[in-house]
C-alpha cells in the first residue's frame, strides 16, 4: 500500500472511530447527535492537522537533500 493510500485510510478509520465512540456516548446519554457529530469533526480536524504538519516536514526533508546536492556540485 503506497504512502496516500495509507494516509487515506487513516483519515477514514479515524473518522469512523470517533463517530462511533460518539454515536456510543450520544446513545448512553440520549443527547443524539451532539457527541457524534462534534468527535467526528474533532477527529477531521485533528487528521488535517497532522496531514499538514506531516507534509511540511517531508517538503522541508526533501529541500534540504535537494540543497546538498546542489551544493556538492
Amino acid at each position: 500500500m503506497n504512502d496516500s493510500m495509507s494516509r487515506g485510510a487513516e483519515i477514514a478509520g479515524t473518522l469512523l472511530v470517533f463517530f462511533g465512540l460518539g454515536w456510543l456516548i450520544d446513545r448512553a446519554l440520549g443527547t443524539t447527535p451532539w457527541f457524534m457529530v462534534g468527535l467526528a469533526l474533532l477527529a477531521v480536524v485533528a487528521q488535517f492537522v497532522k496531514l499538514y504538519y506531516v507534509y511540511n516536514a517531508e517538503m522541508s526533508s526533501l529541500e534540504a537533500q535537494r540543497k546538498a546536492v546542489v551544493t556538492k556540485r
